[in-house]
């Protein structure tokens, strides 16, 4: 995943097989998952640790067999609980590539999650028996992140209609939308203001600029941003500069100082203040430690 936040472009598998497999680990004081979104599904499942993920505008308190399942374009992220470390795998994929013409019963079952109209209950937690067995079909589905097995595809569409199995079994389905109206404008006016982030992160940006993208007050829009981000709009905007720059530190040819200039910082005491709270360590210390991990 690109470090910024914005709708996801990467693509996940291939054309023929739209399926992405990925394993995270985040030591303690690390960030979880920045806050983004793609048109894909998403499976999470959290191997160790703990950590808040928040799906629109609900948060999860998840631990380590935990599942969670984030509808396609819905915005999502999640950060440290009590500064615990946290490891967790995704299975992200097209909905759309486990249901075909020709094939009745996935069809009846899987195209009202296709369609948005009834969708697998966000957090597995609340139905009882759900995550366990999520859980089982999902660790042979992360273990072909790196997988180099000609019937990886066969695989990752049996182990999706498991995990779909399960739900349809005990009738953990949502009707209708996942979310009201007023959550869904909601949500689309931050995406438009994380984008707007994204592409003006390297000059000053002000709280009411950032309100008049959303097209709301600032106290009304810095309630809102708080209440989904945890973080205040200024907070967020220099937790993205720091991370970036953090990403530019591992570039060996760039300075820090060049790195702290290139996204917005002048005040270079602040910048290393800044990235201390984010890493727990001064910019310096993280370029070598990512030095010694290369």
């Amino acid at each position: 995943m690109d470090k910024r936040h914005l709708r996801e472009d990467r693509r996940h598998g291939s054309p023929d097989v739209p399926v992405g497999v990925y394993r995270m680990a985040r030591a303690a004081g690390e960030p979880i998952l920045d806050a983004h979104w793609h048109e894909e599904a998403e499976f999470l499942a959290v191997e160790s640790g703990e950590a808040v993920f928040q799906i629109g505008l609900t948060a999860y308190h998840a631990a380590a067999g935990d599942v969670l399942y984030i509808p396609g374009g819905e915005l999502h992220g999640g950060y440290a609980r009590g500064g615990a470390a946290c490891s967790y795998g995704a299975v992200v994929f097209r909905p759309d590539w486990l249901t075909s013409p020709g094939d009745g019963a996935a069809q009846r079952l899987l195209e009202p999650i296709r369609a948005g109209r009834g969708l697998p209950v966000p957090f597995a937690g609340a139905v009882p028996g759900l995550a366990p067995a999520l859980f089982r079909h999902l660790g042979p589905l992360l273990d072909l992140e790196h997988a180099d097995d000609p019937a990886k595809p066969l695989r990752l569409k049996g182990g999706l209609y498991q995990l779909f199995a399960e739900y349809a079994s005990r009738g953990a389905f949502v009707e209708g939308p996942a979310r009201s109206p007023l959550d869904a404008q909601t949500q689309d006016r931050l995406k438009a203001v994380l984008t707007y982030v994204d592409a003006h992160y390297a000059r000053k940006l002000t709280v009411r600029e950032l309100a008049a993208e959303a097209g709301m007050s600032e106290g009304h829009f810095s309630r809102v941003f708080k209440s989904f981000m945890r973080q205040t709009p200024v907070e967020y905007v220099n937790a993205l500069r720091i991370r970036i720059a953090a990403s530019l530190l591992e570039d060996r040819n760039m300075s820090v100082s060049e790195a702290a200039l290139e996204v917005g910082f002048d005040n270079f005491s602040y910048f290393c203040n800044r990235f201390r709270a984010v890493f727990r360590c001064t910019p310096s210390e993280y370029r070598h430690r990512r030095r010694g991990q290369a």
